[in-house]
């Protein structure tokens, strides 16, 4: 069971309000944070959750599903590959509902002091990774039914999940991961994701959506072309929102205010910017945590690539400078 104190924090940011400090969301692919936090021991499940709770993250992301229930289905899929011949079917109820029952296990574990939240692969990044990008693009223009019957495949997937979760009440957030930009824009034409993407979007997270739980897009890149199309389409927020691509997280919380939940979106790595690790936690928090409906976190996961220096940098400021109230540009 979550503790109330986070349980009451991301309720809170989600509709808008402030808690006691903004809350934090992000997610780890770093064995050296897991090492410091549990030395000499191998990295399972529960020194993953040690690290999370240590650092005082209020959400990890990305539900990692684990391969012990799985392994036969991953040698299919292996051999599928192998022969040229990619998974192109509907997921079916028993693989579903082991899904779903793993995802709940893992949440029990991540409680009380993390909520970790279901990510569920989207409708066009899976597809396009399937085909292969150009493939995808050639097939868009000159066979199209069949990149319709491939998206409706997707789109049911993504259906099947929303409804498991909506019933199993397992809390109040759903990420959908469906990457459509690059770092200068669109990866598609707003015409051809407004007629093919958005209403399958729009009719996959109907489950969620009676449910009242926030569905959230998670896209690299550039998305600042199509948000409100995705607003109108039900999507309740973005992240995580990529600084380096352009994406100013205080120009969205202007534009945005109450219609628009935002992640991130803190680059940790640097790319000559020339601002400290608190420089930029005090700027981000200044420029989009006013009036909730933000959580604060890196703009591309705690990597490999960063230093374990890095890190404790980033969530040590994040406790400096995160405590509420604070003040946006507007205030």
């Amino acid at each position: 069971m979550l503790d109330a104190s986070v349980d009451n924090r991301i309720k809170l940011t989600l509709n808008f309000q402030e808690p006691d400090r903004v809350p934090v969301c992000d997610f780890i692919d770093n064995p050296k944070i897991f090492q410091y936090f549990s030395p000499g021991l191998d990295i399972s499940i529960q020194e993953k959750v040690k690290a999370y709770h240590e650092l005082g993250i209020d959400v990890c992301w990305q539900f990692e599903r684990r391969r012990n229930y799985r392994h036969e289905g991953l040698l299919k899929r292996l051999q599928r590959f192998a022969l040229r011949k990619p998974r192109m079917d509907v997921l079916s109820n028993e693989e579903l509902n082991e899904e779903m029952k793993d995802f709940a296990q893992q949440q029990s574990l991540f409680a009380p002091n993390t909520y970790l939240a279901m990510s569920a692969e989207g409708i066009l990044s899976v597809a396009y990774k399937t085909l292969g990008y150009e493939e995808f693009c050639r097939k868009m223009y000159v066979e199209l039914i069949q990149i319709e019957r491939l998206i409706d495949i997707y789109a049911e997937n993504l259906y099947q999940r929303a409804l498991l979760f909506a019933k199993a009440e397992l809390g109040p957030l759903f990420f959908i991961k469906d990457d459509i930009a690059y770092d200068k824009g669109l990866m598609f034409s707003n015409v051809f994701l407004e007629q093919q993407w958005l209403p399958r979007i729009r009719e996959s997270i109907e489950p969620l959506k009676e449910k009242g739980i926030k569905v959230i897009l998670h896209s690299c890149g550039n998305i600042s072309g199509i948000l409100d199309p995705l607003i109108d389409s039900g999507i309740d927020g973005i992240h995580p929102i990529d600084s380096t691509s352009g994406m100013d997280i205080g120009i969205l919380k202007k534009t945005y205010a109450k219609n628009l939940i935002l992640f991130g979106n803190i680059d940790i790595a640097g790319h000559g910017d020339g601002l400290s690790i608190d420089e930029k936690t005090k700027k981000c928090i200044k420029s989009a945590s006013f009036n909730g409906g933000h959580f604060i976190g890196s703009d591309k996961g705690i990597g490999k690539r960063l230093s374990l220096q890095e890190v404790l940098a980033f969530f040590t400021s994040l406790k400096e400078y995160g405590t509420y109230p604070h003040y946006g540009n507007d205030q």
